[in-house]
């Protein structure tokens, strides 16, 4: 991600490429919002950063690339080499394969609250150490796994697990 500051010399050579003022870009942002996000006194939304791209003809990629390439010193294509492997890790990952389960009829689902359930794997290995007569904090130790965790699944019911 780069910095707001090279974001901002971005956005702002950009804009000035185009011929625009800050005014001109009022209509999606307030002029005095841009004028410090330009100086990056200010942050700036995604949301903000979308309109604002769509007024230049600029994809948001684009100008994040092309700031991040400077932030880290590298020429476009070195950038995008480096790019390249991020995505080929999202695409081993099935990211993009996973994303649509994500929404349902054009709106993303709202994420359970709360924390995930203990492992099926590890709930077995704690009950094994109880049945073979370990303590918790023995069984704690034993494998790895924080102590209150431990006492949870020692104290579970025998529904709940």
């Amino acid at each position: 991600m780069p910095s707001r500051y090279t974001l901002a010399a971005v956005l702002r050579t950009t804009r000035t490429a185009r011929g625009l003022s800050q005014e001109q870009l009022g209509s999606i942002v307030e002029a005095r919002h841009l004028h410090n996000v330009e100086h990056g006194t200010s942050n700036i939304t995604l949301k903000m950063l979308e309109g604002i791209s769509e007024r230049l003809d600029v994809d948001v990629v684009a100008l994040l690339a092309a700031a991040s390439s400077y932030d880290r010193q590298e020429t476009l294509e070195e950038f995008m080499a480096y790019l390249w492997t991020e995505l080929n890790k999202l695409h081993d990952m099935h990211i993009l394969e996973n994303v649509p389960m994500q929404f349902s009829d054009g709106a993303l689902i709202a994420a359970k609250a709360g924390k995930p359930p203990i492992p099926a794997e590890r709930i077995k290995s704690v009950l094994n150490c109880k049945a073979d007569g370990l303590t918790q904090k023995e069984a704690s130790v034993k494998l790895g796994v924080p102590a209150s965790t431990v006492h949870k699944i020692w104290h579970m019911q025998a529904e709940d697990r």
